[in-house]
């Protein structure tokens, strides 16, 4: 299996936000490296740092929550395979934050846009989400949840760069 490097996720959207124009090897546009120069009070500069940039909030309201799971399909998307979450406040239209991953290794994110600011990710008529969510490297979502190895992605002690483009 192999597990992208350097610019984990990339969304086009973000790219012409930051006016890069390559692309990679997943045929996502090149992301800007400048876009993971922030500060932020969840950055620390600690080893197996994630900078994270969640792409497409439409508004400045409620809560981002960030869910770090490790390469186990078992507990991917389930309560009691994360091993990290965090929350942060949602800015329009990226948010940037930081999540610590508990050492180096193959790890997923997802995220959701909790508009209301519950605590919970809403879902609508048949169990669908109501409120906009992503997974790292942004897979294809087709009759269910994707694999865990299709948003893994590595961290090393220098950390990770990833951009999450919400659905």
């Amino acid at each position: 299996m192999s597990v992208k490097r350097s610019l984990v996720a990339t969304a086009a959207g973000l790219a012409a936000l930051t006016g890069a124009a390559a692309s990679d090897a997943s045929g996502g546009a090149e992301i800007d490296a400048s876009v993971f120069e922030f500060d932020h009070v969840s950055c620390h500069g600690q080893p197996n740092e994630i900078r994270l940039v969640i792409d497409g909030l439409e508004e400045s309201v409620g809560l981002v929550t960030i869910d770090l799971y490790v390469n186990d399909n078992e507990g991917f998307l389930k309560r009691a395979g994360r091993v990290v979450q965090r929350r942060a406040a949602a800015k329009a239209p990226l948010t940037r934050v930081c999540v610590p991953a508990p050492g180096p290794g193959d790890y997923a994110i997802a995220v959701y846009h909790d508009e209301n600011a519950n605590k919970t990710f809403d879902k609508g008529a048949f169990g669908l989400p109501a409120e906009p969510w992503g997974i790292s490297n942004n897979p294809k979502i087709r009759f269910g949840p994707p694999h865990v190895r299709e948003a893994l992605f590595p961290v090393d002690d220098v950390g990770a760069q990833v951009v999450i483009k919400l659905n």
